[in-house]
């Protein structure tokens, strides 16, 4: 066990590794790991000036889920650290892993709870991460999923944490003996059709049999893939300053002159840093080969609810826009800001006369006097470079059946009004 123990000297000696807060908060299971992450939390609370909160879920999954909320309420009354009891009415998604669906449940919720810079603490062990690095290497996982669990992370409002990281399931269970401490056994962690408990139960012991210290060795390679990850994001964080042109637009030309391995490095940085999930993997290698293609076509990719697009020499990134009924007219008084439907944002009138105003969406044939000259929309948009499938989101501003104004964007030539559109990011 690499001379590691498990106590609250070195509990102490990690906390004090993570940023100051006011409060811990727990997320206390009942099971084994978190029971004994609280047991040492209890042994050190008057030595640190931080309010510690167990957070127990009753995902309501399990027939012995009301018992096991008493099991939690019972030790934290005898080890006098409040507790917080949330009840979750789950229900299964078709296709989704039941497993995955509470874990992500239980997130939510415990972020709802979370003030700014508190501290979810949560009690994996070097065991877990040794079955996360190998889920992922099944998935296909690069660097980032292959570095599994990092020890700290920011999370809702403020971090998240796990202290025990470099403790082995072993030591644990050594420490719960030692001090007689009761937990709760989940009868679905024995369950191997779960892929981590495959792992836990039939692959990790054959690997320790032959190897003693495989799960000591596999979390250290998650520690140098992390390592070496953060070198890569520091590097693509540099190279990225000098394409970003505006909120989820890139600059197509500087991304091409990069080799085709640092392309897509750099299209998953990019969309990391505007909080969206990467694409697939072949789906992101396609869309990349398409970059050389003409300037005219368009090659998008679009998965879990985002959107990836090229037009002209940029890229856009973003969230799926929902639905929206071009058809619609909405009369406008000028006197009071106008909310657009389908999360188009709010038009606000800064110059002009108060008046009764007709906003609507594109049309065939729709033109405006612009510079001069009637234009037809399409000819305007182009000038404008707004890509083809922003158009027909564009608030269009009609005074006497006459085009005046694309929303604040171009204002025909004897336009009298200026406007201000706040809306969100286009993409």
């Amino acid at each position: 066990m690499r001379g590691i123990s498990i106590n609250s000297t070195r509990l102490l000696k990690q906390l004090s590794l993570f940023p100051p807060t006011e409060r811990y908060l727990l997320a206390f299971s009942g099971g084994l790991d978190s029971t004994v992450l609280l047991h040492l939390l209890a042994s050190i609370k008057d030595q640190i000036d931080v309010e510690v909160v167990a957070i127990h879920i009753d995902h309501g999954l399990q027939q012995q889920s009301i018992q096991w909320s008493r099991h939690c309420g019972d030790i934290c009354r005898k080890l006098d650290i409040p507790l917080e009891t949330l009840s979750l009415s789950l229900q299964s998604v078709p296709g989704e892993s039941s497993e995955a669906q509470a874990r992500e449940a239980r997130y939510a919720a415990m972020q709802q709870l979370m003030q700014p810079g508190e501290i979810l603490l949560t009690a994996h062990h070097q065991d877990d991460q040794a079955e996360t690095l190998l889920l992922n290497l099944m998935r296909g996982s690069g660097v980032r999923g292959l570095a599994a669990m990092p020890v700290i992370r920011c999370f809702a409002r403020g971090w998240l944490a796990r202290p025990l990281l470099e403790i082995s399931r072993a030591e644990i269970e050594a420490y719960a003996t030692q001090h007689q401490l009761t937990w709760i056994d989940d009868p679905s962690n024995a369950l191997t059709n779960f892929n981590r408990n495959y792992l836990r139960h039939e692959i990790l012991p054959r690997l320790t049999q032959r190897w003693p210290a495989a799960a000591a060795s596999i979390a250290d390679s998650a520690r140098h893939l992390a390592e070496a990850g953060e070198l890569l994001d520091e590097e693509s964080s540099k190279l990225l300053t000098g394409m970003l042109a505006a909120p989820g637009q890139l600059q197509l030309e500087p991304l091409r002159q990069q080799p085709h391995a640092w392309q897509k490095l750099l299209l998953r940085h990019w969309l990391r840093q505007l909080g969206l999930p990467s694409p697939p993997q072949k789906r992101l290698a396609g869309f990349v080969r398409q970059l050389k293609a003409d300037n005219q076509r368009i090659p998008q990719i679009i998965w879990s609810g985002v959107e990836l697009r090229r037009y002209n020499d940029l890229l856009y990134a973003g969230r799926s826009q929902p639905a929206h009924d071009a058809a619609i007219e909405i009369e406008w008084r000028t006197s009071q800001p106008l909310k657009l439907p389908s999360q188009l944002g709010e038009l606000k009138m800064l110059e002009g006369r108060q008046q009764r105003l007709l906003v609507r969406f594109r049309r065939e044939g729709d033109t405006m006097r612009w510079r001069s000259h009637q234009r037809t929309l399409k000819a305007i948009f182009r000038q404008l470079e707004i890509p083809p499938w922003q158009r027909a989101r564009i608030p269009l501003i009609i005074e006497d059946e006459i085009i005046i104004a694309i929303a604040d964007l171009a204002y025909a030539d004897n336009a009298t009004l200026r406007l201000k559109w706040k809306r969100q990011v286009f993409s």
